[in-house]
C-alpha cells in the first residue's frame, strides 16, 4: 500500500488499491521503445528467473528497478488515491501495461488450465479500478494525458471506453506510430515465444509483481515544484527534446490557470508536430521562428528550449497563448518554404521563388524567408516587394554557392535582415546595401569568373546543378516552348567524366592539362539529358555524341550545332557563352 514515506514496495502493493497514477502534463507520452524492452527482459530472466526453479525462489530474487517519485493529490473520492508521477513514467507505464498484455495471453488459455482464469481475476484487480460512472477511464491505474489514454484502455479492455473526452482521443490516437501499441506488438510476438505455458506467464507475473523493487519517493503538493523536479531528474533516463521542454514551460502557465490547455495542446501544438514538414521536424521548424529578429540563429537541441525560456521570464498565461497561436499560425508558412510543390504559398510568384531557393539548399536563409513570409500574410509587406526581395535572396545564394564562398555569416545576417529594411523606401536597394556592408555581395565580374573557372557539376548538390542548367536552358529557347525538365533529369558530360582511349588520343596535348578535370565539370561541358539518353551517349566521341543528343533541349541543340573539336578551349569558350545568360538570370535588381 503506497504511503506518505520514502521506502522499497513492490508494483504489487502500489498497483493493489483503487488508485490513479496520473501522467502529469510536462511529462512527454510513452517513449520507450525496442532497446528498453529488450533490456527489461533480459533482466528479469537474468536477475529474476534464472536458476528460479518455484515461485517462492522467483520472489525471492529481488531486482532494484529505479525510483518512482510521486506527488500525492487531493481527491474528494475517498475510496480512490491520486499522484501524479513525477520520474518513473516509463518504468510504471510499462509493467502495467506488461500485465494487461499477460492477462491477455492467460485469457486465451482459461480452457486449457484451472489456475488461468484465477490468474486471471488477481491481475483484474491490479489493472482495472472498481469504479462506476459515465467515464469508463476512471477504470484505468495509469492515466495519462498525451495520446497514450485510448491505446492504454484499448490495451487492458480491447475496447473503446465510454467517455466524454473520447472525441479527442481518437483525434490524436494514431496506432502506427504510438509506442503504446508499437509495445503491444512486441509484447505480442514476445509471451508465446519466450513464456508459452501458463506457469511461465505466471512466473513472469511474480518476477513483475513481488520481485522487482521500486523505490518509492512521495513528495508533498504545495511545498515541492513538481515540473522542477521532473526537470533535474530527467537526463539520467531518456533525456526530454527540447519541443517536449518548451511544450512543457509554454503551458505551465495555462495548467496553473486552469486555462482550457487540453483542447490548445490536441488542436495547435500536437498538430502542429503531425504537420511539420521538412526531415528535422517540428523543432527545427522552432528554431527557425523562433530566430527571427534574433541577432544569430538559435543553436539546435536544447539551445531552443533555453533561448525561450531565458527570453520569457515570467511567462504568462497571455504571451503562452500568443506563442501558441505564432506557431500554429506561421506553420504553412514554413510547409511552404520545406516543400513549395506540395504546400503552394498563394502567390504564383512568390511559390517560384521559394521553389528555386529551395533548390539552393542554403537553410541559413529560412528565418529570412519565413518572416518575409509572415508579414506577406498579414499584410505589413506588399506582395510585389516580398517577390523582389525573395529575387535578391536567390541571386544571393546562387551567386555565392556557384564560386563555393563562404556562408558563415548568414547565420548573422539572415534573421534580422528584414527588421532593418522593412521601413525603408526601398527595400531591395536597403537589403543590397546591407549584404555590401556585411562584405558578402558578388559582382558581375566575380561571378562571370567563378561560371567560366568554377565547377558546376558536384554530386553532392545535383539540384542546385539542375536547377542552374534548367534556367540556362529556359533562355535559350528562342519559341518559348520548354521541354518537360522532369524527364531530363540527368546531367551529361560532353567530355566524359572518364576518359578512354579515343578520348586520350583526341584530346592530345590537354590530356595532360591538370585543369581539364576542373573544366568538364563546368557549365561549358554540360548540358541536360534523360537518364536513357544520357546513358546511350556515355564515353562516345564527341561526333557520335551531337549525332545522338535530341532537338528537346536547347543546351543540347546548341552543343549540336558547335562543328569545332571539343576541348579545353571550347569549353571555355561555351562557359563564356553560357554566362551573358546567367549574368541575365541572376542580374542584382537596379
Amino acid at each position: 500500500m503506497p504511503t506518505d514515506n520514502v521506502g522499497n514496495l513492490s508494483f504489487e502493493q502500489i498497483f493493489k488499491p483503487n488508485i490513479r497514477f496520473e501522467i502529469p502534463f510536462f511529462q512527454r507520452g510513452y517513449a520507450w521503445e525496442k532497446k528498453q524492452w529488450d533490456q527489461l527482459f533480459t533482466d528479469i530472466k537474468e536477475q529474476i528467473l534464472e536458476d528460479a526453479d518455484t515461485l517462492l525462489a522467483v520472489e525471492n530474487n529481488e531486482h532494484f528497478f529505479g525510483p518512482i517519485v510521486v506527488l500525492g493529490k487531493e481527491n474528494t473520492d475517498p475510496t480512490l488515491q491520486r499522484f501524479m508521477v513525477i520520474d518513473g513514467q516509463q518504468r510504471i507505464t510499462t509493467i502495467y501495461l506488461l500485465l494487461a498484455l499477460i492477462k491477455n495471453e492467460l485469457e486465451k488459455k482459461v480452457h486449457d488450465s484451472h489456475e488461468a482464469s484465477g490468474y486471471v481475476n488477481i491481475l483484474n484487480n491490479l489493472i482495472e479500478n472498481d469504479s462506476s460512472g459515465d467515464d469508463d477511464y476512471k477504470k484505468l491505474k495509469v492515466f495519462s494525458s498525451k495520446g497514450d489514454r485510448l491505446p492504454t484502455f484499448k490495451t487492458i479492455f480491447e475496447i473503446n471506453p465510454r467517455s466524454p473526452i473520447l472525441t479527442a482521443d481518437v483525434e490524436l490516437y494514431n496506432p502506427e506510430t504510438n509506442n503504446v501499441d508499437r509495445f503491444r506488438r512486441y509484447v505480442e510476438k514476445r509471451l508465446p515465444k519466450d513464456f508459452p505455458s501458463v506457469p511461465d506467464l505466471w512466473k513472469l507475473c511474480t518476477a513483475l509483481l513481488k520481485s522487482l523493487k521500486i523505490v518509492w519517493i512521495p513528495l508533498k503538493e504545495g511545498k515541492d515544484d513538481p515540473q522542477a523536479i521532473f526537470e533535474s531528474l530527467n537526463d539520467r533516463g531518456m533525456p526530454l527534446s527540447a519541443a517536449e521542454l518548451l511544450c512543457n514551460y509554454i503551458f505551465k502557465p495555462l495548467i496553473d490557470e486552469n486555462e482550457n490547455f487540453e483542447d490548445l495542446h490536441n488542436n495547435k501544438w500536437l498538430k502542429s508536430i503531425r504537420t511539420t514538414e521538412g526531415e528535422h521536424g517540428f523543432e527545427e521548424y522552432l528554431r527557425i521562428l523562433f530566430s527571427i529578429g534574433q541577432k544569430k540563429v538559435i543553436g539546435k537541441g536544447r539551445k531552443v528550449y533555453t533561448y525561450y525560456k531565458n527570453s520569457h521570464k515570467p511567462l504568462s498565461s497571455n504571451m503562452a497563448r500568443t506563442t501558441i497561436d505564432d506557431i500554429s499560425s506561421s506553420l504553412p508558412s514554413y510547409n511552404v518554404i520545406m516543400n513549395p510543390f506540395k504546400h503552394k504559398n498563394k502567390s504564383p510568384q512568390i511559390n517560384e521563388q521559394l521553389i528555386k531557393i529551395n533548390n539552393t539548399r542554403m537553410e541559413a536563409c529560412y528565418t529570412y524567408i519565413l518572416a518575409i513570409l509572415k508579414y506577406n500574410n498579414l499584410g505589413k509587406l506588399d506582395t510585389t516587394i516580398a517577390v523582389d526581395l525573395l529575387k535578391e535572396t536567390l541571386i544571393l545564394l546562387v551567386r555565392r554557392k556557384y564560386g563555393e564562398m563562404s556562408t558563415t555569416k548568414y547565420d548573422t545576417i539572415f534573421p534580422n535582415l528584414l527588421n532593418r529594411i522593412i521601413s525603408e523606401p526601398n527595400p531591395v536597394l536597403a537589403m543590397q546595401d546591407f549584404i555590401k556592408k556585411e562584405g558578402y555581395w558578388i559582382s558581375d565580374q566575380e561571378f562571370r569568373e567563378h561560371i567560366v573557372n568554377r565547377p558546376l557539376y558536384r554530386e553532392r548538390d545535383l539540384l542546385f546543378t539542375r536547377m542552374i542548367l534548367q534556367e540556362v536552358d529556359k533562355s535559350l529557347s528562342t519559341y518559348g516552348q520548354l521541354p518537360d525538365y522532369t524527364t531530363l533529369g540527368s546531367v551529361e558530360h560532353v567530355l566524359p567524366q572518364t576518359i578512354d582511349e579515343h578520348w586520350k588520343v583526341y584530346l592530345g596535348n590537354d590530356l595532360n592539362n591538370t585543369d581539364l578535370p576542373r573544366f568538364s565539370n563546368t557549365i561549358g561541358n554540360l548540358c541536360l539529358l534523360s537518364t536513357p539518353a544520357n546513358s546511350h551517349a556515355g564515353r562516345d566521341p564527341f561526333e557520335s555524341k551531337k549525332a545522338d543528343y535530341s532537338d528537346v533541349s536547347a543546351l543540347t541543340k546548341d552543343i549540336k550545332g558547335r562543328n569545332v573539336k571539343w576541348d579545353i578551349s571550347q569549353i571555355k569558350l561555351r562557359s563564356e557563352f553560357l554566362c551573358t545568360k546567367l549574368l541575365e538570370i541572376y542580374a542584382w535588381k537596379v
